[in-house]
Order: structure tokens, then sequence, then C-alpha cells
């Protein structure tokens, strides 16, 4: 038992000190490469691409505020977080909003891509730039309001802690449901009514060319289904990892608010899987860089192609003569995805 308990502790060890440094490292990288792309002309007037790329700026928030606090917090030796209580109180809050924007500006692009490929034209209309800048302000102000319960209810007890009482249980199904559970449920009804629309426009389609013999309508509703099917795979696989990430800390985190005191060896393995899913938490705020790259082929040539225009500026001519390719294809349009210090 003993080699048991030192194993454990010395791995929870490692993993709160390297895990935070390799989640910046990766997050921060990925959220500057999310934001070169996303920004490219093709997409500026896309609505999907304008959720996606705030959505990145907001992972890029809760990467850089939540990861860093908390490694201040346990590694640097930092005592704001259980001595301070306007500190205590603006980081439950800010690491419980921040997240949640993000999550549901993804919900977001998930119901635009629904609404883009519905056959009704009064449905398309709504994904448009104009509704995509009123969703997002929208969504943020709900988020941080919806939180606005921790800037009351947390405070050093002596740590910083919430109210004890019938607050916790609230607390917990809070964090469970409204930031967890509802958002990503919503994002998987849209992602598969999303699959339902295309399936019926590309029956749509079949009969219509059963009727007619233009053989560049064909090719250019080819070129039209490929792209919805390979964005719509990016945003389904960006949902199916956001959930699997996200439930994970949810679930175990109210297990841990709800469960009875942990003592000896169960509260040292309480501990081993509280880091575990923090770090979990805040990789699924680091993946979608590596999510798009993987799963769509638009996105990676919409990167290299902007990877190559910022390095011919770097360079100036001699850049230019290194990347002379005239034969880049411009993509026009992308459809695809017990404490607050816990986390």
């Amino acid at each position: 038992m003993s080699t048991t308990v030192a194993t454990i502790q010395i791995v929870t060890n490692e993993m709160n000190y390297y895990g935070p440094i390799i989640i910046l490292i990766f997050g921060i990288f990925g959220c500057i490469c999310n934001f070169i792309t996303f920004t490219a002309t093709q997409l500026r007037k896309n609505s999907c691409a304008f959720y996606f790329l705030c959505a990145t700026i907001f992972d890029l928030l809760s990467i850089i505020f939540g990861v860093t606090t908390r490694f201040a917090n346990d590694q640097l030796g930092s005592t704001l977080l259980h001595t301070n209580r306007v500190y205590c109180k603006l980081r439950a809050y800010l690491v419980s909003g921040i997240p949640l924007v993000s999550m549901y500006l993804i919900l977001l692009s998930s119901i635009d891509r629904y609404m883009s490929s519905s056959v009704s034209v009064r449905f398309r209309s709504f994904s448009q730039m104009k509704i995509a800048y009123r969703a997002t302000v929208i969504a943020i102000v709900i988020s941080f309001l919806s939180c606005s319960h921790i800037l009351i209810l947390y405070d050093l007890r002596p740590v910083c802690a919430t109210m004890p009482g019938p607050y916790t249980i609230f607390d917990s199904m809070f964090v469970v449901f409204w930031s967890g559970m509802i958002p990503h449920v919503l994002m998987l009804i849209f992602g598969f009514l999303t699959i339902m629309n295309t399936r019926r426009k590309n029956r749509r389609i079949h009969i219509r060319l059963q009727t007619t013999n233009l053989t560049v309508y064909n090719q250019t509703q080819n070129l039209e289904r490929k792209t919805d099917k390979q964005l719509i795979i990016m945003m389904l696989v960006q949902i199916g990892l956001s959930s699997l990430l996200i439930m994970t800390r949810m679930i175990y985190y109210a297990y841990y608010i709800l469960k009875l005191r942990a003592t000896g060896y169960e509260k040292l393995v309480d501990s081993f899987l509280t880091s575990f899913t923090i770090l979990v938490y805040y990789t699924n705020f680091a993946k979608s860089f590596y999510i798009y790259t993987l799963s769509s082929h638009l996105f990676r040539s919409i990167f290299i192609h902007r990877i190559k225009l910022v390095i011919r500026k770097i360079l100036g001519q001699y850049g230019q003569s290194i990347f002379n390719d005239n034969n880049i294809q411009t993509v026009t349009a992308i459809v695809p995805s017990r404490t607050r210090n816990l986390v």
C-alpha cells in the first residue's frame, strides 16, 4: 500500500506541474493558428467562421486565465486565492463565465450549420453575419449573467469556497447542467439535424440531376456536397470530443461535491482524480486547432495559405521566390462546430 500511495503522490505532483505547462504551450499556439485561419479574407464574411473565431478568443482567455492562476496557486506559492476576498470571487466567476461563452458559441455554430443546410429559404436567411453579431453578444451577456450568483455566494470560508448548505448542491447542478450537459446535448442534436438536412438536400439534388443534363451544374453540386461533408465531420468531431472532455470533468465535480468527505487513501485518490479531470477540462479549450486540422482539408488549405502569405510579407521579395505557387485554391466559404478553485 505504501508503494501505491507514493506512486499516486508522485504522479499527481508531476501531472500538476507539467500538465498546465503543456496545455498552455499547445493551447496558446493552437488558438493563434485558429486566429490566423479564421481571419482569412475568404472567411471574414462567413457566420460560422465568425462563431469559431469568437470561440477561439474565449478559448485563449480560458487557458491563459484559468491555467495560469491555478498553476500559480499550486506550484508558485501564490496565496491570493485563499487570502484575498475580491480575487476569490473574481477568479471563481471568470473561470466559469469565460469557458461558458466559448461552449455556447460552438453551440451557435452548430445551429448556424443547421440553418444554412436547411431546404427552407426562411431558415437559411438566419445564417448571415448580422445575425451572428447579435447572437454572439447575446451569448456573452447570458453566459456572464448566469454566473453572477458566484460573485455573491463565493467567499473565504476560510478558504475560497461556496456558501455551505443548499447552495452547494445548486452550484454543482449548475455546473453539470448549464455549463456541461445542456450546451453539449444541444450541439449533438443540431449536429445530427445538420446531417439530416444535408442528406435531404442531396436527395433533392439527385432528383434534379435526373431531370437535367447539365454537367457544370453536376460538378458544382458535387463540390458543395464534398465541402459540406468535410465540414460536418469537422463539426461533429469537435462536438463529440468536447462533450467527452467537459462531461468527464462535470460529472466528477458533481460527485466530489456531493460525496462524503474522504480521508487517507481515498483522499489521495480524490486529489489525483481532481487534478486529472481539471487537465481534461482545460484540454477541451486547447484542442480545436488540432481537431480542425486533422478533420478538415479545407481548414488545412486556408491555414497553409495564410502562413505562406505571412512568410512572404516577412521575407519580402525573397519569400515570394520561395513560395511562388499561384495554384493555391482560394476557398470562398467555410461551413462546418466543491470550491470553484477546482478549475
